[in-house]
């Protein structure tokens, strides 16, 4: 189970890790890291994510949050 949703909507956008990195000027590294719930992103990042999947922050990494 993902801990976010981060790799559904960049599959759904159709954009590989090199493009989401590209995008948004993060490391294909730490988007990795990000991705499999391994880094907790600082807010700045978390929007530039945000930004292009065109997905709001809480869509990604807190839908599962919800009730």
């Amino acid at each position: 189970m993902a801990l976010n949703n981060m790799k559904e909507y960049r599959i759904e956008k159709k954009l590989s890790m090199k493009d989401l990195s590209f995008s948004t000027g993060i490391s294909e590294r730490y988007l990795y890291f990000i991705e499999n719930g391994e880094r907790n992103p600082y807010i700045e990042k978390v929007r530039k994510i945000s930004n292009v999947l065109e997905k709001s922050i809480n869509d990604i990494f807190f839908a599962d949050c919800k009730n």
